[in-house]
């Protein structure tokens, strides 16, 4: 079906399909002593709250056992792009798994912004696994925004 669609997928978008199929995963097998081995594959990608100020935009990322050195964050026009690996523990013990599902290997989040942001003034904080970032809105963005009488 998507095959009929004038544009072409750019593949280093996320997808939502295999999101949707990361969530059908959870619900089929998210219960204790599950077939550990069915559900592998399955990718994580980092919860994101997004808002907004008169002046700000605001996304707080949780990353938990991340560090900054594995995060890249970047700004290409209005595409704002979080991306990064979480690097999977490798210490082998004599240990017989029940269960799985802390997530590790490489993530991108891509979000279109609603509005223009000053890119230079971009704040980015990391600290206890939360990617904070603050955006200003451009001036422009900010006189933009209209009072509208209500009558």
């Amino acid at each position: 079906m998507f095959d009929l669609m004038p544009f072409k997928r750019r593949s280093d978008l996320p997808n939502v399909f295999s999101e949707m199929d990361d969530m059908l995963q959870k619900m089929r097998f998210d219960f204790p002593f599950h077939n550990l081995g069915e559900d592998v594959n399955v990718s994580w990608s980092p919860r994101l709250d997004v808002s907004e100020t008169d002046t700000n935009l605001e996304i707080v990322a949780d990353l938990p056992g991340m560090s900054k050195e594995d995060i890249k964050v970047t700004m290409e026009g209005d595409l704002l792009t979080i991306q990064g690996e979480k690097k999977e523990e490798s210490e082998q013990t004599n240990k017989q798994y029940h269960t799985i599902e802390r997530r590790s290997g490489s993530f991108y989040r891509a979000l279109r912004l609603p509005t223009e942001v000053e890119k230079e003034n971009i704040d980015a904080n990391f600290k206890d696994g939360v990617l904070t970032l603050t955006l200003p809105k451009s001036k422009e963005a900010q006189r933009n925004i209209a009072q509208i009488e209500i009558k």
